[in-house]
């Protein structure tokens, strides 16, 4: 077929929806490729801003952890501060209300793996309660360790407060999670106050 002066010929008609084609595919694919990583650039951010939340209440608690023994429900004594390989709880300062009524500046507070869930619980009061149920801070764990650090510099996979009310002086805590890589934070706790001494009675 001939060439029209102002048209084009079907050939080259042809190759120019061709060449469209091609490059409409590729603008595709590429728009495809900017969405998916977009995706995973926001889904990354967000793991990451969890993290960081938990690794901020964590820090949080232990930094402000007194020694303060407690009591159960049943009135059973409660140590200052428990601790095993999965799990801990201790009483905190610092608590705040978040409607603003009033309540104590102690809580207790309790860390522990929960049908797969790294969680906090707190109690309602300080004595004579139970731990609620708590709320999640971060998924998919598959796994905890938890050690204990003493004033000697040793470490161990509990805790007992006795003698004398004493807190670890730091808390390692393990998380392993499914499909990524383990997540490893350590926190120092508030420094232990040394206990008074008794006074003795005058001799009579």
């Amino acid at each position: 077929m001939g060439a029209y002066p102002n048209g084009f010929t079907l050939v080259e008609m042809l190759v120019a929806l061709s060449i469209f084609a091609a490059i409409a595919a590729m603008g595709v694919g590429l728009l495809r490729s900017s969405v998916d990583t977009q995706d995973a650039v926001q889904s990354r951010l967000k793991a990451m801003g969890g993290v960081n939340r938990l690794r901020a209440v964590m820090a949080n608690d232990l930094a402000q952890a007194v020694q303060r023994a407690t009591r159960g429900p049943a009135g059973e004594a409660v140590p200052t501060f428990i601790g095993s390989s999965t799990g801990f709880a201790f009483v905190h300062g610092g608590a705040g209300s978040i409607d603003g009524s009033p309540r104590p500046a102690l809580e207790r507070v309790a860390y522990a793996l929960v049908g797969g869930e790294w969680r906090r619980a707190t109690q309602p009061m300080l004595d004579g309660t139970a731990l609620g149920e708590g709320d999640r801070l971060i998924g998919d764990v598959t796994g905890v360790a938890v050690r204990y650090r003493d004033e000697r510099g040793n470490w161990g996979d509990s805790w007992t407060s006795e003698p004398g009310d004493r807190l670890p002086r730091a808390v390692e805590v393990r998380v392993s999670r499914r499909g990524r890589e383990a997540l490893t934070m350590l926190f120092l706790t508030a420094p232990t106050l040394p206990r008074p001494p008794i006074a003795e009675s005058p001799a009579p």
